[in-house]
């Protein structure tokens, strides 16, 4: 009975959910790392809430309704008020699929226009329906779409407070949307540290992505809010265009060199990033997903 209460509260110190302050206004639930499965909930991922003068504007709604619901109450303790918007930074599983409690909150939902087409012509619940199969914590989500679509920049004004919605796309998906409150920006995962960011969205540009990374080491901000991992600096930027572009310059090499997929991958199984977090479970799929894009490229 011992050993397993003290597995009991090392799952729940893993896996619980308590908010960090990560600036006056602003609080942040820190996922774990790994894939989705029964073990972590699902809860891999950050989500963040700004306490405005009218109520909370949530960014990113986490993995399932579960998780959303005890994110809510977690915000709520800190003060309760509703919840008027919730903004995903695009449409992965660990970001999107926790929207139903924000919907049953009266919250309207703001995403990419990319994300609206992908609910509306089917590959949304097709994706859903893998994701339930595959990893076994998804059956309660329930899908909506945006109510407010972005796709050219906007500003909502909550109280006095400004929030900006700048469009970042193609990059780590066609759905990326970087949120400016005053000097943080939340940037989902465009941007990782120590973390081997997903280059297998099948909307990907790599390419794209460099440039995008070139675009927010420009603007001047206090914190990088990410959608993995502890909130950063620029340094997480240098290490992200580090990562792709070693990729791509790697395979780029390999295939001129006339190597097959099965040798550029023996090839790139060791690499400077291997202590990486994630590196067994994307590594290799970025390399195969980069082989086919540079194809693309020519």
């Amino acid at each position: 009975m011992g050993l397993l209460l003290s597995l009991l509260l090392a799952v729940s110190a893993v896996f619980g959910m308590e908010l960090k302050r990560v600036a006056p206004n602003i609080y942040m639930a820190e996922g774990g790392y790994g894939l989705p499965s029964k073990e972590n909930r699902g809860f891999i991922s950050n989500a963040y809430g700004v306490l405005t003068g009218e109520g909370w504007v949530v960014i990113d709604t986490l993995s399932t309704p579960e998780l959303a619901r005890e994110f809510l109450s977690e915000l709520k303790k800190i003060k309760d008020v509703p919840v008027l918007y919730v903004i995903a930074t695009h449409y992965h599983m660990d970001h999107w699929f926790g929207i139903a409690p924000y919907k049953e909150e009266g919250a309207k939902f703001v995403a990419h226009a990319n994300l609206k087409e992908f609910y509306e012509d089917g590959s949304a619940d097709m994706v859903l329906e893998g994701a339930q199969k595959a990893f076994g914590v998804f059956g309660s989500v329930k899908l909506f779409p945006p109510d407010i679509v972005v796709d050219k920049g906007m500003k909502l004004k909550v109280g006095a407070e400004v929030i900006e919605i700048i469009p970042m796309t193609p990059a780590h998906t066609n759905t990326d949307l970087v949120i400016r409150v005053g000097d943080y920006l939340f940037v989902g995962d465009l941007v990782s540290y120590k973390r081997i960011p997903f280059l297998g969205d099948r909307n990907v540009s790599t390419k794209a992505w460099l440039e995008v990374l070139d675009r927010l080491e420009k603007i001047r901000f206090k914190k990088l809010l990410m959608g993995h991992g502890k909130p950063a600096g620029k340094e997480a930027i240098r290490w992200t265009k580090e990562y792709i572009t070693f990729v791509r310059e790697e395979v780029r090499r390999l295939k001129d060199e006339g190597l097959f997929i099965d040798e550029v991958k023996e090839a790139l199984k060791d690499t400077p990033f291997k202590d990486s977090k994630m590196y067994e479970e994307f590594h290799m799929r970025n390399v195969y997903s980069v082989f086919n894009e540079l194809d693309m490229e020519l």
